[in-house]
Formats: structure tokens, C-alpha cells, sequence
């Protein structure tokens, strides 16, 4: 994992990027412009279905490993231009930085509203798939990019895929809290008018209030906002909490303290036991050697591993046990493994 930069670190690079306006001004941050306009000619994606933990599937559009590897490079200049700009309800995807106090994460846009006894969710439907590629030709052109128009329209067929933003390229958040800023300015604002807490972590909108319930006449107000900002919410996915209702955030429940909802933990044990049959398959088929199946499976269940460090803290006696399965699910003994495996007479 790479380290948080400095407070000044983000401040050299965002500065460096934003003095880039052409497409031979790249150069000056290591940038090939050769190599940028060769793959803008044909930027090279992959297609797969990614199954939901609530059932389902999404569809991700992934780059291949050349343009993944550039866009990433983007994606940390973009990053530290947007922790400048970034909206005071904007919680997902920002940069980590050192010696930071008001940290933006889940666990903090989840945070904002404990001690609410009203809440309204609000999902916004496809959310990079709204944001086309001439929306962020329309933000790389101006500020607080101000790039040519043949350097925005370069970089803007590097960061989308058919004609929108793409869901599993590295430079599809940011571009995503980019195209929103101006959105959350609005709907923070109507939040404070209305005595409402409002957060916005990627594509889920958290509304609470400890004051009086959320209606379908806030609905509707916050529909007229997002409508008037070309965005649209997911029908399917709007709930409104009542004061006896258990609260939840991005999945988090809300008591006393942010929690983890009991489903998580179901369904990380069961992905951990197909971690671990996995595990010994490809002990005994690949001799140790990881496939790329295995690979992302073992990054998936390590992530929401660590997303209970994240939570619950990394001294946590939850955390600590599910690290130790997981150890357990990559290691499996070798009399357990010989015993398993070595006989195939039932098939």
C-alpha cells in the first residue's frame, strides 16, 4: 500500500497538474504525450460480471493493464487537485493525507449521522454510467483545469469507455466527485436550510435529521436538485428510517457507535470457506503458483477483511479473528490437504 502523502506533497502535485494545459505540458509531469495519444486512439477494456454481496451482478468495464497503469498514475494528480476542491459533503474516494484531522472515509460519512432519529437513503441510478464523456470533457476544460481542447479531448477518451465513465477504471471516482461538486454545494446548502445533516459517499446520498422526519416532500426536493444537475436516483433504493427504525449508512449500522451490519460477517465466512477450497486446489493443481482467479478473489476477501479493521479498529478482537481465518483459509495444514484431496473415489 502506498504511503499517505504530506499536506504540501498534495499541494506540489495538484499545482504541477494544473499548470499542465496542453498535451506537450504533460511531459513535464513524465508523461509519454505519444504514448497518451496512442492509446487515446483505442483505449483497450475488458469485460466481466462482479457478483454483489446482496445478490446480483454488475458488469465491470475494466482497462487492460497499460492504460490501468497510466490511468492510475492520473488518478493521483487527480486526487490532489480534488482534495482542494473537494465539497465539505463528499466523503468517498479522497486522498488520504498525512497529519489530517478531518478525515473522509466510510467510517467518518457514516459518523455524521449517529444520534439522528430520522433518516432518508437516496442511491443514484448508474452513477458513473450518467456522467458521459462530454461531461468531463466539460470539466477538463474548465476550472480548475482550464486544458486545451485538444488535451481535454485527448484525456477524455483515456478516462471513459462507451462514451461514459467507466465502472472499474481507477479515474472513475474522482472524475465522478468532480462532476458532483457542484451538486453537493447544493444540496449541502438546502441541508443547513432545512436543519438536515447531508453526506454523499460516491453514489449513496445519507439525509438525517434529529429534529423532525424526512418526507416524500424532501424527496422530491432533493430530486429537483439532482435533475436540475443531470443526475438521477435509483427508485429501487430510496428508504426513509422512522425514529424506531435501526438506522443505516452505507451498509453501517447505527447504534450507540458505527457497526457492521450481521449479513457482512455471513457472507464474509462463507467467502472465506471458498477461500480456502480455492486455497487447496491450487496448491495441489498449480504447485503454489496463484491464477488470476485466485488472485482477485484473494484481494476481494482481504479487502473486506480489512474493511472490519476499518471499523471496528485493527486492535479489535473481530478483526484480529477473521485476519487469523483468513491466514488459516491461505495455509491450509498438509495431513488436512492429503486427506481431502488424495482420494477421488466419490467422483
Amino acid at each position: 500500500m502506498a504511503k499517505k502523502p504530506y499536506p504540501y506533497q498534495v499541494e506540489e502535485k495538484a499545482g504541477a497538474f494544473l499548470d499542465c494545459h496542453t498535451i506537450p505540458d504533460l511531459k513535464n509531469l513524465g508523461f509519454d504525450p505519444n504514448h497518451l495519444q496512442l492509446l487515446s486512439l483505442n483505449p483497450p477494456y475488458y469485460s466481466f460480471e462482479m457478483r454483489k454481496r446482496k445478490g446480483g451482478s454488475r458488469t465491470i468495464e475494466a482497462p487492460e493493464y497499460t492504460l490501468k497503469d497510466l490511468q492510475r498514475q492520473f488518478n493521483f494528480f487527480l486526487q490532489c487537485v480534488y482534495y482542494q476542491w473537494q465539497s465539505m459533503a463528499s466523503y468517498g474516494y479522497i486522498i488520504g493525507v498525512k497529519a489530517n484531522k478531518n478525515k473522509k472515509n466510510i467510517l467518518e460519512n457514516a459518523k455524521r449521522h449517529l444520534g439522528a432519529k430520522y433518516m432518508l437513503n437516496a442511491d443514484f441510478e448508474d452513477f458513473f454510467h450518467q456522467i458521459s464523456a462530454q461531461r468531463v470533457l466539460s470539466l477538463l476544460r474548465n476550472k480548475p483545469f482550464r486544458f486545451t481542447k485538444r488535451a481535454a479531448h485527448l484525456l477524455a477518451k483515456l478516462f471513459t469507455y462507451n462514451n461514459r465513465l467507466p465502472m472499474g477504471a481507477p479515474t472513475s471516482p474522482v472524475l465522478s466527485n468532480f462532476a458532483a461538486i457542484k451538486l453537493d454545494k447544493q444540496l449541502y446548502q438546502w441541508a443547513l436550510d432545512n436543519n438536515i445533516t447531508f453526506t454523499r459517499f460516491v453514489d449513496d446520498m445519507s439525509f438525517s435529521s434529529k429534529q423532525k422526519p424526512l418526507t416524500q416532500n424532501h424527496l422530491e426536493a432533493i430530486k429537483t436538485i439532482c435533475a436540475n444537475n443531470q443526475f438521477k436516483l435509483n427508485p429501487n433504493k430510496t428508504k426513509f428510517f422512522g425514529e424506531k427504525d435501526t438506522k443505516k449508512v452505507t451498509g453501517l449500522v447505527l447504534n450507540e457507535t458505527v457497526d457492521i451490519d450481521k449479513p457482512f460477517y455471513t457472507e464474509l465466512n462463507k467467502d472465506l470457506k471458498r477461500l480456502q477450497h480455492l486455497a487447496e486446489a491450487n496448491i495441489i493443481i498449480n504447485k503454489h503458483r496463484e491464477d488470476e482467479v485466485f488472485k482477485k478473489f484473494k484481494q476481494e476477501v482481504n479487502g473486506h477483511v480489512n474493511f472490519i479493521g476499518t471499523i471496528e479498529g485493527y486492535d479489535s478482537p473481530v478483526f484480529y479473528r477473521y485476519h487469523k481465518k483468513m491466514r488459516q483459509a491461505l495455509c491450509p495444514e498438509e495431513e488436512i490437504l492429503s486427506a481431502r484431496w488424495s482420494n477421488f473415489n466419490y467422483f
